[in-house]
């Protein structure tokens, strides 16, 4: 009974990545061409039950969009990032982690995109849910939104 609890807890450990581990994946994957494929590799071949490591698939595809040359591929792989980001959300719209992703995509693509509509929705969701959250998330959320030009400054104090 030990071996197959260890060989379950493995399999879980193996199979999920750690949500710490993948935050910070993330900002790496925005710097580089291969950060960015490397956060990607961690996810193409999963499909994740978890909404927020589905959230976070998708932003490894909008961030390979991000470093692909020809504008029919990057448009390509950005379509089926937002895609999936928007149907995780759909699925889960309480998740506040991947409502976060969503509001930092939105807020760092280019306006031509046209993918902008949901941010002010989010912003708003991360205010109203931020203090409920675990203290490693708002963490997270308050490094984000220190930086961010979506937030007002008024906005930013109620992070604290």
């Amino acid at each position: 009974m030990k071996v197959f609890s260890l060989c379950l807890l493995l399999f879980v450990t193996v199979s999920y990545p750690e949500l710490e581990s993948v935050r910070q994946h993330y900002i790496d994957a925005a710097q580089s061409k291969q950060k960015a494929d490397s956060f990607y590799n961690t996810f193409k071949e999963q499909d994740y039950d978890d909404s927020t490591l589905m959230a976070y698939k998708a932003a490894s595809l909008v961030l390979l969009a991000k470093y692909e040359k020809g504008l029919i591929s990057k448009t390509r792989l950005f379509n089926r990032g937002t895609d999936l980001l928007e149907e995780t959300i759909a699925d889960a719209p309480d998740n506040y982690e991947a409502r976060l992703i969503r509001l930092n995509i939105q807020d760092n693509v280019p306006w031509i995109t046209g993918y902008t509509s949901e941010i002010d929705e989010d912003k708003e969701f991360l205010i109203k849910n931020y203090q409920k959250q675990r203290e490693d998330l708002k963490a997270f959320t308050k490094k984000y939104v220190k930086v961010s030009e979506a937030f007002t400054d008024k906005e930013k104090k109620l992070f604290n």
